[in-house]
């Protein structure tokens, strides 16, 4: 087994950023297990395996695109995998030539070109490409899945989703974001991948709906009353549970109780949303005037340097760097 990065904190990384990593011969199996996540590789009899080669773009906002050419063969990845990576990031993925079969857990399916599909990397599953192959994907982060997708469920397994309708205008902008990205700057990259996020996540919730599954627990009325409070005040730097309890007209415990059940908090729950926008911030060209100060200021933080050590431990790379990035040539200070 071979080890290999994780590229899931790759806010740090210079966007532009790209590696190609080929393999043929001896080495190729070797090359496919360190490509994306471990996996173990079968050569289909009569069909040589002879050919790989994976393309690799980090974009903004922790997304990673991969543009991949394989041979036929059979693809395996297993719980012993999973538990050396411990990765269970999806997969939003579209295949522009060839023929793949997809196996994981109860569903299988094939994907043809113009197909589209989301995988779970966090089960095991099987992928069996039966003719020479070129197959995009967007890597995305778990944490990212239950923020903009699916809430708090984690390894649901999706499968095929409609490639007509909103599932064709998924497909374009992951073909967009896969292919077209690096040539942008970083703001329309960030831009780009916020809004097949967002769409991506409408075409699963619809397409699960419309299967007669349930993705989340049904937010209550109010749930949906005290996040529409945190949304309005969550740049008050005096925001406390206590306060946001007491505008909802319940206890503090019972707060933490409801937070508890979706697995985070009301301070985490504000300091996610305050950090995110701060990056919006940053990355806006026409707010390029304000100090990162304040910016941090502006969205609730009281204290510049406690904001900085944060942005960076939650997106690897500093605010001042991550604005330089963002800056047109030329202008970055």
């Amino acid at each position: 087994m071979v080890a290999f990065p994780n590229p899931r904190s790759t806010a740090g990384m210079k966007p532009r950023q790209k590696k190609t990593r080929r393999g043929n011969g001896p080495e190729l199996e070797a090359t496919v297990r360190r490509a994306i996540l471990q996996v173990e590789a079968e050569q289909i009899s009569d069909n040589p395996f002879s050919n790989f080669e994976c393309r690799q773009f980090n974009l903004p906002g922790g997304l990673v695109a991969y543009d991949l050419k394989i041979d036929p063969v059979v693809i395996n990845r297993s719980m012993q995998h999973i538990c050396a990576d411990a990765n269970n990031d999806y997969f939003l993925t579209t295949l522009l030539e060839g023929r793949a079969r997809i196996r994981q857990a109860d569903k299988e399916y094939t994907l043809k070109p113009g197909d589209l599909a989301l995988m779970a990397g966090g089960l095991p599953y099987t992928i069996r490409y039966e003719r020479p192959s070129r197959r995009l994907l967007v890597r995305i982060p778990v944490q990212v899945f239950t923020e903009r997708l699916l809430g708090r469920e984690q390894n649901l397994v999706i499968g095929s989703l409609p490639n007509e309708g909103l599932g064709r205008i998924v497909i374009d902008l992951l073909k967009s974001v896969a292919l077209e990205a690096e040539r942008l700057s970083i703001t329309d990259q960030y831009t780009l991948a916020q809004s097949l996020l967002e769409l991506a996540g409408a075409l699963t919730r619809a397409s699960l709906k419309s299967r007669g599954l349930k993705p989340v627990p049904k937010q209550s009325e109010l749930l949906n009353r005290i996040f529409a409070y945190l949304e309005a005040n969550y740049i008050n730097p005096d925001l406390t549970p206590e306060i946001v309890a007491a505008a909802n007209g319940i206890s503090t415990r019972y707060l933490h109780s409801l937070f508890g059940r979706s697995g985070t908090t009301v301070l985490r729950w504000v300091w996610e949303r305050r950090l995110r926008a701060a990056r919006s911030d940053l990355l806006d060209p026409s707010q390029s005037q304000l100090r990162v100060s304040e910016i941090a200021f502006r969205r609730g933080f009281s204290d510049s340097a406690h904001f900085s050590r944060s942005f960076r431990h939650r997106f690897g790379v500093s605010p001042t760097q991550l604005r330089d990035l963002a800056a047109p040539a030329g202008t970055a200070k």
